[in-house]
C-alpha cells in the first residue's frame, strides 16, 4: 500500500542505489529539463530501433515549447523527480483520453527516467507516485501505453501490477507505426482506496 500523497509537499524518497529522491510537482520552469531527460530516455530506447531517429517533429526549442503548454494546462498533473536539485524522471497524469475510457479512468501518457539512472528504483518511485496522484483525483483506474517493441517498459509495468486490457493501436508518432498496447491497473489494489 502506498502512503497518500498531498497535491504540493514533496515525498522524499532513497532508492535501492541510494539515490536521494524528492518528488515534486513539475512547473513551467522545469520544461528545458523535463525535455532533456525525455529526450535522452528515448534515444536510450529507441535509437538503434527506429529507422527514423530522431522523430520527426519540432526541434529541442519546439519540444520544450510543448512541455510549457502541458506544464500549464491544469487538467495535466506532472511530477517530477529531483535528485540534488536536477531533475532525473518524471510522470505525467491525466483524464484518459481514450474514446472507450468513463469517467473514472486515468491516463499516465508519459513516464521517463533518465538512461543512466534506469533500474534503481526512480521510476518506480514516479510511477508509484502517478498511481497516487490519480487517486488523489479521484479516479479509480489508470492506463498508460506502451510500445509493443519496448519490453523493458513492459516487464516494469507488470511488475507493478499493470495488466494488458486488450487494448492495441498504432503509434502515429513515428515513421515505423509500431503496435502499442494498454496497460491497466485498479487503483483501489495498490492506493488503498484514497
Amino acid at each position: 500500500m502506498l502512503p497518500a500523497m498531498t497535491s504540493r509537499a514533496p515525498r522524499r524518497v532513497v532508492s535501492a542505489s541510494a539515490v536521494d529522491l524528492r518528488i515534486r510537482d513539475g512547473d513551467v520552469r522545469d520544461a528545458v529539463d523535463i525535455e532533456t531527460v525525455h529526450f535522452a530516455s528515448r534515444q536510450a530506447a529507441y535509437a538503434d530501433r527506429v529507422s527514423q531517429w530522431p522523430p520527426p517533429g519540432p526541434d529541442r526549442s519546439g519540444r520544450a515549447a510543448r512541455w510549457r503548454a502541458w506544464l500549464s494546462d491544469p487538467s495535466i498533473s506532472c511530477l517530477v523527480g529531483d535528485s540534488d536539485g536536477e531533475i532525473v524522471g518524471f510522470c505525467t497524469v491525466r483524464a484518459s483520453v481514450d474514446v472507450d475510457a468513463g469517467p473514472s479512468v486515468a491516463d499516465m501518457p508519459t513516464l521517463y527516467v533518465r538512461p543512466d539512472l534506469w533500474r534503481v528504483g526512480v521510476g518506480r518511485a514516479l510511477c508509484e507516485a502517478g498511481m497516487a496522484r490519480a487517486a488523489e483525483r479521484g479516479f479509480e483506474t489508470l492506463t498508460l501505453w506502451v510500445l509493443e517493441l519496448n519490453e523493458r517498459a513492459r516487464g516494469f509495468y507488470q511488475a507493478l501490477g499493470f495488466s494488458w486490457d486488450g487494448g492495441e493501436k498504432v503509434d502515429d508518432a513515428t515513421s515505423d507505426r509500431f503496435p502499442a498496447r494498454r496497460y491497466r491497473i485498479e487503483l483501489e489494489d495498490v492506493v488503498g482506496g484514497s
